[in-house]
């Protein structure tokens, strides 16, 4: 009977979903009350001093969610009536062209790749003679549907200190693709690749950081979710494995997947921000390091395949916003440790060059509390960690809008950014991160 009434409830949520933009009169911790009262609502975007959300809403909570937000004194507008209608964009997006010989080509950063296409590139980055003596690859892990995780390891000859066995190289990781939806971050890890590879003998900042870190690109952490979303659902966040509730059917593909960047294993689970619902878009999983993308990770980190290693950096790219989020997330009440410096050199960085378009601070604050993340669980190992909210930026919700005139016909979401924002975004991320890993250098190890 208990099984027969879980299927009862969540078949209601056998449905397409739309994208709403909601505005509230007054600043106010809406998204604790929407998070109770409607735990399959998405949040997409926030901006607390606007009191102005984009949310991903299932049909089925259209009417109750509408009343929730006339009570609030509220109001909305529909951005999306299908998010399926977004599909046919996104593939027009990702189309293949010939694969160039050359593997520093820009056409392996200047379009969405699919897996297929992004494994066929790793292969090429380790076999050709223009790189194959700075590249390493790991696979470092297999998802739920037996995808690999391949990491690029890009190095140089070390600095004499580290030789002879008399210390281990500091290592830096990257990674992106951990929502399936935000492809951007993929593009912009592949970018960042070929430009360490580029330059790593002709700018003397590439060089010298290539003397002190070797650095480890994850460009494609939740493969399984975004070809998911490439051919089925263009929002989906979360990956594709299997979950207590998906065992009863097969229809509903919502009730599949957990959200890989809520279920690292420090303080999981024990705030807003995640879900205990598995058809939730924030599903934390029924226990942390549940996910093998993420288990595949966290080991990784901690050096139990790879100990020759000290991971002293970590940069986590994400999609959207142009936030530069430092932790702790999973509360406004504490802050890590270095958290002075940490802000002092973030920064710096980003007022010089990204001209101060990126908000520093506290991922919490900033943006929202939410437990299980890997930045969290990164500064737990390594001194610097942080998370680069790719762009747009937000100028007002939704983008789209002026007021209640809709700007651009052919415009959505951030998520949906075009294949020509990779350069765009790759040129002052990978600016970004030379300029903070030099300045690490020249704090602490020159």
């Amino acid at each position: 009977m208990k099984s027969l009434l879980v299927f009862v409830f969540f078949l209601n949520y056998l449905q397409a979903e739309q994208v709403w933009f909601v505005k509230f009169p007054y600043k106010h911790n809406y998204l604790s009350r929407i998070e109770k009262i409607f735990p399959l609502i998405d949040l997409i975007e926030y901006d607390y001093y606007q009191s102005s959300y984009v949310f991903l809403v299932p049909t089925n909570d259209a009417s109750n969610f509408t009343h929730f937000i006339h009570q609030s004194q509220g109001s909305y507008r529909i951005i999306v009536d299908n998010t399926k209608d977004l599909l046919k964009k996104s593939r027009q997006q990702s189309k293949r062209s010939t694969a160039s010989d050359n593997p520093l080509d820009k056409t392996y950063y200047q379009r969405f790749l699919s897996y297929d296409e992004q494994q066929d590139w790793c292969r090429l980055l380790s076999n050709s003679s223009l790189t194959n003596k700075s590249i390493r690859l790991h696979t470092i892990g297999k998802t739920y549907e037996n995808r690999s995780l391949t990491v690029v390891e890009i190095h140089s000859k070390s600095h004499p200190r580290y030789r002879k066995g008399r210390r281990r190289k500091n290592a830096v990781f990257i990674d992106g693709g951990m929502h399936a939806r935000e492809w951007l971050s993929i593009g912009v890890a592949n970018y960042v690749i070929v430009q360490f590879l580029k330059l790593k003998e002709k700018n003397p900042k590439v060089k010298k950081i290539l003397h002190y870190f070797d650095v480890f690109i994850l460009s494609m952490m939740n493969p399984d979710g975004y070809e998911y979303s490439r051919n089925e659902n263009r929002l989906w966040r979360k990956n594709r494995a299997p979950t207590s509730v998906s065992n009863y059917w097969s229809i509903d593909s919502s009730c599949y997947g957990v959200d890989l960047n809520r279920n690292f294993p420090f303080q999981w689970n024990n705030t807003f921000g995640a879900s205990p619902f598995p058809c939730s878009h924030s599903f934390s999983g029924l226990k942390s390091l549940s996910e093998n993308e993420v288990q595949s990770v966290v080991n990784f980190l901690r050096n139990k395949t790879y100990t020759r290693h000290q991971f002293y950096a970590y940069f986590n790219l994400h999609a959207y916003g142009r936030f530069w989020l430092l932790p702790w997330s999973y509360t406004t009440l504490e802050r890590v440790k270095n958290y002075d410096d940490l802000f002092k050199r973030s920064n710096n960085v980003t007022s010089t060059v990204m001209n101060g378009t990126y908000k520093v601070g506290q991922a919490s604050s900033l943006l929202y509390s939410c437990t299980g993340t890997s930045i969290d669980f990164a500064a737990t190992l390594m001194p610097h960690a942080m998370t680069l909210e790719l762009s747009p930026m937000y100028h007002g919700l939704p983008l789209c809008y002026d007021g209640y005139s809709r700007k651009d016909q052919n415009c959505t979401i951030g998520f949906m950014s075009g294949p020509e924002e990779i350069e765009i975004d790759g040129i002052e991320v990978f600016n970004a991160i030379v300029e903070y890993l030099y300045s690490i250098i020249q704090d602490n190890f020159v």
